[in-house]
């Protein structure tokens, strides 16, 4: 059995109510540890989870890559630039922040999929949510933001673009999906007698 096609949760209700609280665990316990050690451990287990409970193969795990790498050069780029910085000082994006992105990306085609036609919808609420879930997070962590006004705009901002483009993505690579579990070749092609 694959690992990452198991989707043990057959019901879709259910599995969204369960991609709904482990997003939210996950995301309280990297925050409130902010271990750069432990945070990774967290991600490992919540992948774990998610793919063996629900994961929907190929297109899940290459959106989660996808999404994580984007966080992790945003994550760069924003304390860089000094949207955020940690104890009042400009420095790297600490791991455990970047480790949000995998945890997060797991809910665009479970919790997220109903908005993944909706791009008005998903902009706003990229937007709003967005922007709210960093403040939400700064409040229990020692990042800043460099300015407290362009914080959050910049923020809002980013979120009201990339998330509704994430749920195109996601639809897409939903769409195309042969079904195939991770790594499994298609249907041997015949070859030509010539």
């Amino acid at each position: 059995m694959n690992l990452f096609t198991s989707a043990r949760l057959g019901s879709p209700a259910l599995a969204k109510i369960a991609n709904v609280l482990m997003f939210n665990v996950s995301w309280f316990a990297i925050l409130l540890t902010q271990s750069s050690f432990i945070a990774p451990v967290i991600v490992l287990l919540h992948m774990s989870a998610h793919f063996y409970l629900m994961g929907k193969g190929r297109p899940e795990l290459l959106i989660v890559a996808g999404v994580t790498a984007f966080g992790l050069v945003v994550d760069q780029i924003l304390f860089a630039t000094g949207v955020f910085n940690l104890g009042g000082q400009s420095t790297y994006a600490p791991l455990w922040l970047t480790c949000l992105w995998p945890v997060f990306a797991t809910t665009l085609m479970h919790a997220f999929d109903w908005l993944q036609s909706r791009t008005i919808l998903s902009s706003i609420l990229g937007a709003v949510g967005g922007t709210m879930s960093y403040v939400a997070g700064i409040g229990l962590t020692s990042i800043e933001f460099g300015s407290l006004f362009w914080g959050p705009i910049i923020i809002g901002t980013l979120w009201a673009i990339a998330f509704p483009l994430f749920l195109k993505i996601s639809a897409k690579m939903s769409h195309h999906s042969d079904g195939d579990a991770l790594g499994a070749k298609g249907p041997a092609r015949q070859r030509s007698p010539v």
